[in-house]
């Protein structure tokens, strides 16, 4: 435990137990009364030994033999044994990086923690800039915590914890959560307590980012999944025969719907969890419910012999092992097929590429597409050399 957590903790304690300490305090202060008014003659030295009882007057009355008795039985049970006990005892991390997170000024404010947003944090650490994450889910964040980072655990869309993240200082705000709705809420709350401060919103529908822009949020609203479709489109451009698309959520469903309106195309959406998409669908593109982690589920519905290209778009890491299995399988059965597989950690990069295979939508090219967008002296703007 670092000698600062350690002052935060007893400063918590402190303000935690303050009345106990308070009517230790009075009790004594009486007693140092009590003697300052019956024992006029003696200076205040021994009145102040008194009172502690490590002297004592003599002859004594009986409201003096009280005290005698009482002062001792409260500085064992109330300060020795209570209150040392609980000062001693082993620091709580999530208090203490909660306090840490209030007492941070100038700094940046991270909201959600998933793999954008590490990036973030993970560039503020290296160039030693402030910050602030809030999420809600300790396990995702408990290796910060145990490090000593200023984290606050909780809903970001309640107030308290945003005071906690002092909002109302912060120089910037990234919110990278994938709930629209917690998005929308975050942003508001935080440009009620800040006025000034520039909020960047990770945002899919068209809809959403205008009336985030809009005043009096004014907050630069940006798509990871329209910055993925970048370079996507390059690699579908001029190419014909049939696409596999696999996966479930809204990069998934983008990727599908963009690609059937390139002429003479079908593609298959295999979708296990949704029974259509956001967009318009036409007769080119078919939705499959059904779930595809081998090829006997791919040639159940479509010949993959008229297949020319396959993206496996799976967003949980728990399928990254399925994601490997599909392409490796994919590169030996049929190798005319060109497979694209999403990830987000550039270490598994080597992994996919072993079977022919490319990657995108990477949060390393996130982030570097967000720093394209921020303010010149936003925390994570590229650094000149």
């Amino acid at each position: 435990m670092s000698i600062i957590n350690f002052f935060i903790e007893i400063h918590l304690k402190l303000k935690q137990y303050r009345i106990q300490f308070l009517f230790f305090f009075l009790f004594w202060f009486s007693g140092f009364l009590f003697f300052l008014f019956t024992e006029p003659d003696d200076h205040l030295g021994e009145i102040f030994l008194y009172s502690l009882t490590v002297r004592f007057p003599s002859p004594s009355g009986d409201l003096a033999n009280f005290y005698r008795i009482i002062w001792p039985i409260l500085l064992e049970v109330i300060f020795f044994g209570f209150i040392m006990g609980e000062l001693l005892q082993k620091y709580n991390p999530l208090i203490t990086s909660r306090i840490l997170a209030r007492h941070q000024r100038n700094h940046v404010v991270v909201i959600g923690y998933q793999h954008l947003s590490e990036r973030i944090i993970e560039y503020c650490i290296e160039n030693k800039e402030h910050f602030n994450l809030i999420e809600d889910h300790y396990e995702l964040v408990e290796d910060l915590v145990s490090a000593g980072r200023p984290v606050v655990v909780g809903d970001p869309t309640e107030t308290t914890n945003l005071e906690f993240a002092n909002v109302k200082n912060a120089k910037e705000v990234f919110i990278t959560v994938d709930d629209v709705r917690i998005a929308i809420i975050c942003t508001e709350k935080v440009r009620k307590m800040n006025d000034k401060c520039s909020i960047y919103v990770r945002a899919f529908e068209d809809h959403v980012q205008e009336y985030l822009r809009q005043p009096p949020l004014n907050a630069f609203s940006f798509s990871t999944s329209k910055w993925a479709m970048d370079g996507i489109k390059e690699w579908t451009k001029g190419k014909t025969g049939n696409i596999i698309v696999i996966g479930r959520d809204s990069l998934t469903h983008r990727i599908a719907y963009t690609l059937s309106l390139q002429p003479e195309r079908e593609i298959f959406l295999f979708d296990d969890e949704h029974d259509g998409i956001e967009f318009v669908v036409n007769e080119r593109l078919h939705i499959i419910n059904e779930l595809a982690y081998f090829l006997s589920d791919l040639r159940s519905h479509v010949n993959l012999d008229e297949i020319a290209q396959a993206f496996i778009c799976w967003k949980r890491e728990s399928e990254f092992d399925e994601s490997l299995y599909l392409a490796s399988k994919l590169n030996s059965r049929y190798p005319h097929i060109e497979v694209f597989v999403r990830i987000f950690d550039e270490e598994l990069i080597d992994l996919v590429e072993r079977y022919n295979a490319k990657t995108f939508s990477t949060s390393s090219n996130a982030f570097k597409k967000l720093q394209q967008i921020v303010k010149p002296d936003s925390a994570i703007a590229k650094k000149r050399v």
